[in-house]
């Protein structure tokens, strides 16, 4: 029998326990009680002496709740004391209490009431971490603790502070092959991502004190031993193993079920690369089919099966991978490592976070011979009052039972509904709701009527859940310790109204089906629901459009019809997959939703990416490049041909520098907010953005990141510190802080989708649960991470959990999806909708159903499994004679659109582009051509920048590692190490001359020698400091001819004015045959020479590359190469004839033609009446290490203008026309 509350006479002592099913009124009770001990009210069953607001404490799970709760109570008071000052009041409990006093004292008690609501804004209403930090504030000297502890302002950057350092401590250090294996068991590659695993191990380990556990590391170097060696007896004699399995194979020997063809050829293209390759061990599938185990398996009856030595290698090796349980060690070691970094961090900046100030209460409040502390504390607040308390944990428990237990002249008031205890991901326990439970009599008070929903919703749900009663387990798995009490009904009179008829409570619709469906999938359980949720949905939406409406809310029978509106709908869904699948299907059918549990951070945007683009350009206005993407962003919405234009026409180009260069002076005078101001207004973005399909979020996130910029800003570290904050936060992706995640974009006439989660404690008029069948059975993983986190201790190795274990875990969580169907049904105030069906397989007739195992499952068969068959009647069973609950079959999804009348007409998303797309499109440059000719396939430009400038396949040597010879007696330009390393030096200090003025370098020798000292940041290269000088000089002064030119130059006699160095260049490529431009190079540049053929490949995209020097001499444009190429002992070695063949041997004629084709193109395009027989010059190739006044080491050469106009048009796919 219920023990029913009556806030009147609740009796307001000792320890009480409150449970309040959803809706039935319980800021209300808190708000009638408070009132009561503000007044004295109760006899016997009340406090013994009236109290005020600061001696009643409130604890709540939430900021928002604590205001909510303040305001209510604060309202509640100010009625109460009109009331007793002679105002009408329809609520029945003031009356009934205002005639518990005589009228002599209603003034009295009128002031009373006064002087509480004033004193509101001092009431102790808290969070329990706020309190928790007031109480150690206060009691500083009683808790050990110092008086004035720090909350942690962002303690996930103390986290990944202690992550990082862990990471580099001990992952820096290994080598490449043990390190890739530990990222593979892992399943992490980055310090945040192993912060992430290991979190909810960090608060168990970080204080364990047990002995320690196994080190990782020396596991993973053990592990790694085994492994080498099983690979070095498998490469022994592989070939012949691998031919006894393809026999077999071929003979039949092995079943063709377990040894397929196309599998068997993936597990020894597999073996192949581990052994020959020195590739990533085999998975564990392939090391078990060849081992003699595995091969003994799949040998069909009365054959021998294929024997080899290798064989056994692998189930020796395979025994001994089961000892290292390496991940579990490692997220271990990992939580106790950098949990007491954490702690220590914490510790020397005088810091504390939420979790430090519940648990140094705790401690303080359980010290032996520190009872005084919880005297103190009780008798300022008498009376506490715990909202939300099936939310709770032990140690918050704890802190309360020292605190009130034993102690009469108290009262602890807890309040709660266990059928809503849905935050175990956060640290809250049913099992310690239920313990309270049993310490308050086992007999809590439960309050009677649902005031949130219709009659037809409440005697649904009471139907739904009721039928479950009578199972050995009760509807929630815990028996009579948390059952289903039946509540009245007292919401809103008023109904759905759909066709003129009232709607049902509560419509469950069953998926026709003979067998049982995948979960995912096209034809799954997930899509079939979300396609037929949002038609249906959009069928209510466009009856409620119609004239008159057909579809709303009647609060009575002569009212008109309220019609209904998206915002009145809520689809509450388990996670963000969910909700992907049904704001897609309702996407596309004009229907806008707004995703109100997104957690995703404003960083990880396309917006952030824009942004970032954006603040580059306005930070350097002068950078071509910067500039051009920031043009081309999204946001900006410039047209392509307005972008193509701007390469053409310096005067509007210049135009846009002028812009940017504006913005830059805003940010330096006035901010980064006022400038970004500007920039919106300027190209109208917000008013663009919200004219397209998505628009209002990204102009949402465009304004967040810019008042986060702003924020930033204040820290004083300017434009260049302010953009790298932004990379930062966008390479790193870091947990989303409170002020990061994605804001909302609008809520306005909008469908609201949210998490069951989230949902609680919220009402909507509508609620849709399409995927209320949906759940994720436990593993054993979740078992072995549940015991790491909830008990350390020593890890078992090669251990795996019971299968009673995981039946164990997996009802517990049954139990929790049953709270979760609770709480999501009893959302609703007028009609709730769910999908169900049966999910699984069938084999050979036999159906194997999961359906039974979700919470909606249970209460239809107790978790017995339910067949396609049986769902009919074991619905019917659940619906029993209740004439609000209607079954239905799936509606079929038609593509209906929603047409609002009194808005503009929505913009449908664009179909996706579906056509096939040319994939050979991308951007090469020299050195990826010629990479195509090792794998036929252009390379990439980024690939290029790995190499050495000029030298592809170059070997990398090491200064550390150059033969005895290099270290001749005296250095010379001609022993100094050769490869990439020293090739980019030599190019540095050529690049670094021309920027500072090659004649202004030339003419210094002591700023040459500071320079290159400077550089020569290997030890062994300070040999040749004083030889690198005396070369460099001589090199810049050295005067060499040019083609086509009668007098010689030198690198010193160029004015700064007459050379560009490091110039890019971009163009397009049009389907270029390089056979084709191979011939052309074969017979225009050093013809009848022999030299590497190009690959058959065709050039489809961009082509780009860094010419090192053009310059203009005597009216006519040169493009220059440095070459750092070691040809021979002295520069007799660097004669024509060498350089000859060193040029065709690398191909230089390739790269010198693109690049002498660049000239001529941006020569066309600058130069008025530009010729090329006359303007151009020709390339020049300096290879450095053979410069001398003889001419040798320099190369020389004019391309004919017949070349250059045939390349021109092929690379621009234009036809020769006669």
């Amino acid at each position: 029998m219920a023990n029913y509350l009556d806030p009147l006479t609740f009796p307001i002592r000792g320890l009480r326990l409150m449970e309040a099913s959803a809706g039935t009124g319980k800021t209300y009770t808190i708000g009638a009680l408070y009132l009561r001990l503000v007044l004295g009210h109760g006899g016997k069953n009340g406090f013994p002496r009236p109290l005020m607001p600061p001696e009643i404490l409130v604890v709540t799970f939430t900021n928002a709740a604590t205001e909510e709760l303040r305001n209510r109570i604060r309202n509640k008071l100010v009625e109460a004391a009109a009331f007793f000052r002679g105002e009408k009041c329809e609520d029945e409990f003031m009356n009934t209490l205002g005639h518990a006093f005589s009228q002599e004292l209603w003034i009295e008690k009128a002031g009373i009431l006064e002087r509480a609501a004033l004193w509101m804004d001092e009431a102790a209403i808290h969070t329990i971490h706020s309190w928790s930090n007031r109480m150690l504030r206060q009691y500083a000297f009683e808790c050990g603790t110092p008086f004035d502890p720090e909350l942690a302002p962002d303690e996930q950057e103390l986290l990944e502070e202690a992550a990082c350092d862990y990471w580099r401590s001990h992952f820096y250090n290994l080598p490449p092959e043990p390190l890739a294996e530990l990222l593979a068991l892992i399943k992490c590659n980055t310090p945040q991502a192993l912060l992430e695993q290991i979190k909810p191990l960090l608060k168990g380990w970080a204080n364990d004190d047990s002995p320690p556990q196994a080190d990782p590391f020396v596991m993973l170097e053990e592990r790694h031993q085994a492994i080498l060696a099983a690979r070095l007896e498998w490469s022994v004699d592989f070939e012949t193993a691998m031919d006894r399995v393809k026999q077999a194979h071929a003979d039949k020997v092995l079943n063709g079920n377990k040894f397929r063809g196309s599998s068997l050829k993936k597990w020894i293209d597999q073996l192949t690369a581990w052994v020959h390759e020195n590739g990533p061990l085999p998975d564990e599938q392939t090391r078990l089919k060849f081992s003699l185990t595995g091969l003994t398996e799949g040998t069909n009856k009365g054959k021998i099966p294929p024997s080899h030595p290798a064989f056994d290698v692998f189930d020796r090796l395979n025994d001994i991978l089961k000892q290292f349980e390496i991940d579990k060690a490692l997220l271990i070691h990992a939580a106790r490592k950098i949990g007491r970094r954490y702690a220590q961090q914490k510790e020397q900046q005088g810091l504390v976070d939420f979790d430090d100030l519940l648990t140094r209460l705790n401690h303080a409040l359980q010290r032996p011979g520190n009872e005084n502390l919880s005297k103190m504390i009780a008798d300022q607040f008498p009376v506490a009052m715990i909202d939300e308390f099936q939310d709770t944990d032990p140690i918050q428990y704890a802190v309360f039972s020292r605190i009130y237990g034993h102690r009469p002249q108290t009262a602890l008031l807890m309040i709660g509904d266990p059928k809503q205890a849905i935050y175990a991901f956060r640290g809250a326990d049913i099992h310690t709701y239920l313990k309270a439970r049993r310490d308050a009599g086992d007999k809590p008070y439960t309050l009677s009527a649902n005031y949130r929903a219709t009659e037809e919703l409440v005697q649904s749900v009471n139907q739904m859940f009721g039928v479950a009663n009578p199972y050995p387990e009760g509807p929630f798995l815990f028996r009579d310790r948390i059952p289903f009490e039946p509540v009245l009904a007292k919401g809103p009179k008023g109904q759905l109204v759909v066709k003129d008829q009232p709607s049902s409570g509560l419509h469950i619709w069953r998926l026709p089906q003979t067998e049982p469906i995948s979960k995912t999938g096209p034809n799954g359980y997930l899509v079939k629901m979300g396609e037929a949720f949002a038609h249906e949905m959009v069928r209510l939406l466009n009856l409620a459009e119609q004239e008159p409406s057909r579809a709303g809310f009647r609060m009575t029978p002569h009212e008109p019809l309220k019609p209904l509106r998206p915002a009145d709908m809520a689809i509450l869904v388990r996670n963000g997959t969910e909700a992907d699948i049904i704001r897609k299907a309702l996407s596309k059918r004009g229907v806008r939703t707004v995703y109100l549990s997104d957690k995703a951070s404003v960083f990880d945007s396309h917006e952030a990416l824009q942004m970032l683009y954006l603040l580059r350009a306005c930070a350097s206005p002068g950078k071509e490049r910067t500039l051009k993407a920031a043009l081309a962003t999204p946001i900006l919405k410039q047209p392509l041909t307005h972008l193509d234009h701007l390469n053409r026409d310096e005067a509007a180009w210049e135009k846009e520098v002028e812009r940017f260069r504006r913005y830059h002076s805003i940010w330096q005078y006035r901010g980064v907010l006022p400038m970004l101001q500007n920039l919106l207004q300027d190209f109208g973005v917000v008013w663009g953005l919200l004219a397209t399909p998505g628009g209002e979020r990204a102009a949402t996130n465009f304004l967040h990141l810019a008042e986060l910029l702003q924020t930033k800003s204040l820290e004083g570290n300017g434009a260049q510190g302010l953009i790298r904050w932004l990379e930062e936060q966008l390479q790193q992706h870091p947990a989303a802080l409170t002020e990061q995640l994605l804001r909302l974009e609008s809520d306005e006439e909008r469908v609201r989708v949210i998490t069951i989660h989230k949902s609680k404690g919220l009402q909507y008029p509508l609620v849709f649960l399409p995927f209320i069948c949906s759940f994720r059975k436990t593993t054993a993983e979740d078992v072995v991470m549940a015991a790491l986190c909830n008990e350390p201790g020593p890890i078992m190795g090669g251990d795996s959990p019971e299968a009673a274990d995981i039946d164990t875990m997996d009802r517990e969580r049954l139990a929790e999806d049953l709270r979760l169907l609770y709480v999501a049904v009893t959302r609703a105030q007028y009609a709730c909708w769910m999908g169900i069906g049966v999910m699984g397989k069938a084999r050979k007739a036999v159906e194997i159903s999961t359906l039974h195992q979700s919470g909606f499952g249970y209460l239809l068969s107790a978790g017995e499994m339910i067949t396609t068959r049986d769902l009919t009647a074991k619905l019917g069973f659940l619906k029993g004679d209740c004439p609000h609950i209607t079954i239905e079959p799936l509606p079929e999804p038609r593509a209906e659109v929603y047409h609002p009348k009194d808005t503009a007409d929505i913009l449908m998303p664009a179909r996706p582009f579906s056509a096939p797309v040319f994939r050979n499109w991308r951007i090469t440059s020299y050195s990826g051509i010629l990479k195509a000719t090792a794998d036929g396939s252009p390379g990439s430009a980024i690939e290029d920048q790995l190499r050495e400038p000029g030298v592809v396949g170059a070997k990398d040597f090491s200064p550390l590692t150059v033969g005895a010879k290099d270290f001749s007696p005296k250095p010379s330009i001609h022993n100094f190490p050769r490869g990439p390393e020293p090739g980019t030096f030599l190019h540095g200090l050529l690049e670094w001359a021309a920027d500072e003025g090659f004649g202004k370098v030339a003419h210094d020798r002591q700023w040459i020698q500071e320079q290159i000292e400077m550089r020569c940041h290997h030890s062994i290269w300070r040999n040749w400091v004083d030889a690198l000088a005396q070369w460099f000089q001589g090199l810049l002064k050295t005067p060499f001819a040019l083609p086509n030119q009668k007098r010689p130059m030198c690198l010193a006699d160029l004015p700064p004015d007459r050379y560009q160095p490091e110039l890019e260049f971009l163009f397009a490529t049009h389907r270029v045959d390089t056979e084709s431009l191979d011939h052309a190079l074969n017979d225009g540049v050093l013809p009848g020479l022999e030299r590497p053929p190009l690959q058959k490949v065709h050039l489809n995209g961009m082509l780009k590359g860094f010419i090192d020097l053009v310059f203009e001499f005597e009216g006519q444009y040169y493009v220059l190469d440095y070459k750092s190429n070691h040809l021979g002992e002295s520069t007799c070695a660097y004669g024509s004839k060498a350089l000859a063949d060193a040029m065709l041997t690398h191909r230089y004629d390739l790269q010198y033609i693109l690049y002498t084709l660049a000239l001529h193109r941006l020569l066309k395009a600058r130069l008025p009446h530009y010729r090329y027989q006359r303007d151009m010059g020709g390339a020049v190739y300096l290879f450095l290490r053979g410069v001398d006044p003889n001419q040798n080491g320099v190369y020389g050469h004019k391309p004919s203008p017949a070349l250059i106009e045939t390349l021109d048009r092929d690379f621009a796919g234009r036809e020769e026309h006669p």
